[in-house]
């Protein structure tokens, strides 16, 4: 079930970065795609790590 999140993080993310130049305030867009796409390969990192530590 996180896989589709992950997935979705991804996927969206992509999708603001390159929509970020046709909409108004390109730069926040733009951002808040990065972010996404870092969310979205940080986050399953980080919880293997945690995981591994049990």
């Amino acid at each position: 079930m996180l896989f589709v999140f992950y997935l979705i993080l991804l996927v969206g993310g992509m999708a603001l970065v390159g929509l970020s130049f046709a909409l108004p305030l390109p730069a926040l867009w733009f951002v808040l795609g990065v972010l996404c796409i870092g969310a979205a390969v940080a986050v399953p990192i980080t919880a293997s790590a945690f995981e591994q530590r049990r």
